[in-house]
């Protein structure tokens, strides 16, 4: 038979012979070639018999599939063809004999010297073992060079030192203007400068909501963001507009040893005027675009003269400065890309949040105001007619629609705000008992029955009685409003003890229509309701975070056509932060 043999990937070695008609390729247990590859689908793609052979087709996978490194769909399979899934390379090998060859059982496989993977060797007596390090050696060492034993690897750490503690910062902080400072403040004490600036693109700046240091901080299309000195007493010094433009339009990082006697410099005011000796101007380049530069400056230093008449400056920017800076303004550059990609998608997702909002509540909103509107217009006729009855209905209504529309915003703060539960110690059957009262008239004008089942008179919990109160009454009203289609409904509010110690479960059950097991998945979510015009599709969802605000869970279990029981599990002692 045919087979697929893993050429490359984390199944490398594996081989699958094509016994049956169609044998799926995925991450699913179910399919018959599963890959480890997580960059490939549950049911990624499949290989299949057709009349004129096998052919591969894929699945409506999220990354592709590609045979002899061309985009496929639905394509027929030829001996050697190679597929790419993911980071997972497959061989279609033929029949054996297809390709020739009387010797080997499958010469075509002998030909690619394909062999199942080896079994590991013992490592001991595999290698000769000179030495081992922990493996939090390496951040240790990153952020100490100076402990590293040896001075090539004292000197090599010491670059890569900056490099590791600027990934640290790119990789912890979101505001971009925290991080600019932090990573010029990391900059101007390993390059021993004594001014440090970052400029940004006015589009990059704008769309990162940063302003100018200053009304003059302003170099074309630049803006200064981000300043800090190491020389106490002195000023920000002054930042040479041509320098910078040099760096954009070259493309490059500069270092001047020598600004106020180089020949392309000695005419900029800005440098004669400040007195800087040195420049490093490196430019921030991401993946895309220059979002700007980092400009370093290192002023003269008043330093004995030997007796040649020559200044002992030992501190000056060298060619290693300058390749360092360059590498450090490339990792700013790609965390200024990503924060600001992360904002962008934060936002986006935000307002997606808020037009569902709105798509679902103005839908009700609109009911309830219909509801308001009619009542109105049957109380008018009431007054004119001088009809009671009239009178009493159109009043009627509008209580009705006034609650819907109080309970709606009930549910929109509650799901919205945070708050602190305020705990107290009460009997958590007396709150039942009080549910149980208020939902009988309900209960009793939709033919059903309503009954409490505790196991004790007094159970004390530490609770937010409010909270545990709405919730309750929430789940029961929902309970009233699954039973309405039964001839005989029936509610139990149920409190027993957990199998957990120092927990109690609060049980709602009906013996309703029932819950799909597809809609249990979703229940808890957000404008998620069945009960049409009439839900708010937060009541649930209100309920959750209620009882996640009490450090408990809650779940339900259903079967269609044979009732629901809704679970509130919450602990009896004051709930500790950061566990449940």
């Amino acid at each position: 038979m045919p087979s697929i043999i893993i050429l490359k990937g984390l199944d490398e070695g594996r081989r699958f012979e094509l016994l049956t008609p169609l044998s799926a390729i995925g991450r699913d247990q179910a399919c018959f070639i599963r890959l480890q590859d997580t960059e490939i689908s549950r049911r990624h793609a499949e290989v299949y018999k057709s009349p004129d052979g096998f052919r591969f087709r894929d699945l409506g996978s999220a990354n592709g599939c590609f045979v002899n490194c061309k985009s496929v769909r639905d394509v027929l399979l030829k001996p050697g063809d190679q597929i790419q899934v993911g980071q997972t390379v497959l061989l279609f090998a033929p029949l054996a004999g297809e390709m020739g060859g009387a010797e080997s059982t499958d010469p075509f496989l002998d030909s690619l010297k394909i062999r199942p993977p080896k079994e590991p060797e013992n490592f001991e007596r595999s290698f000769a073992l000179l030495g081992t390090v922990p493996e939090s050696e390496g951040s240790a060492l990153l952020s100490r060079p100076e402990g590293a034993q040896g001075d090539w690897l004292r000197s090599a750490l010491a670059r890569l030192g900056v490099i590791y503690e600027t990934i640290n910062a790119t990789s912890q902080i979101l505001d971009i203007q925290l991080l600019l400072d932090r990573i010029l403040g990391l900059v101007l004490k390993t390059l021993s400068a004594d001014h440090g600036s970052v400029l940004l693109s006015a589009s990059f700046a704008q769309s990162a909501a940063l302003k100018s240091q200053g009304a003059s901080e302003s170099y074309g299309d630049f803006k200064v963001v981000a300043r800090a000195s190491a020389v106490s007493g002195k000023g920000d010094s002054l930042i040479s507009r041509t320098v910078v433009d040099h760096v954009m339009h070259e493309k490059i990082g500069v270092l001047v040893s020598d600004a106020m006697n180089d020949s392309r410099f000695n005419a900029v005011q800005s440098i004669v005027r400040s007195g800087v000796r040195e420049i490093i101007c490196v430019p921030m380049r991401g993946r895309h675009a220059t979002v700007g530069v980092i400009y370093l400056d290192k002023h003269p230093i008043e330093a004995p003269v030997d007796i040649h008449g020559a200044s002992n400056r030992n501190s000056a920017f060298e060619k290693e400065h300058l390749t360092l800076a360059i590498a450090v303004a490339h990792q700013a550059a790609l965390a200024v890309e990503d924060t600001l990609y992360y904002k962008a998608r934060v936002q986006g997702e935000r307002l997606a949040a808020v037009g569902e909002a709105v798509a679902h509540l103005s839908h009700h909103i609109k009911n309830i105001l219909q509801g308001l509107k009619s009542g109105g217009e049957i109380l008018k006729m009431g007054v004119r007619d001088q009809e009671m009855p009239l009178l009493e209905q159109g009043l009627r209504i509008i209580e009705k629609n006034h609650t819907r529309l109080f309970d709606l915003v009930k549910d929109m703060l509650g799901f919205s705000k945070d708050r602190v539960p305020a705990f107290q110690e009460r009997n958590l059957v007396e709150i039942l008992t009080d549910v149980v009262e208020l939902s009988a008239p309900m209960a009793k004008g939709n033919g059903a029955e309503i009954r409490l089942d505790v196991f004790a008179k007094e159970v004390v919990a530490f609770v937010d009685p409010e909270g545990i109160h709405r919730t309750i009454l929430n789940l029961v009203n929902n309970a009233i409003d699954a039973i309405r289609e039964k001839s005989y409904g029936l509610i139990i509010v149920g409190l027993k003890l957990s199998v957990d110690p120092g927990y109690v479960e609060i049980v709602i059950s009906d013996n309703g229509e029932g819950i799909a097991e597809a809609d249990i998945k979703t229940i808890f979510a957000p404008f998620q309701s069945s009960k049409g015009n009439s839900g708010t599709g937060l009541g649930l969802a209100v309920a959750r975070k209620t009882v996640e605000e009490h450090k408990g869970v809650i779940w339900v279990e259903s079967s269609l056509n044979e009732g629901a029981s809704f679970f509130v599990k919450i602990p009896l002692g004051i709930p500790v932060k950061g566990l449940g």
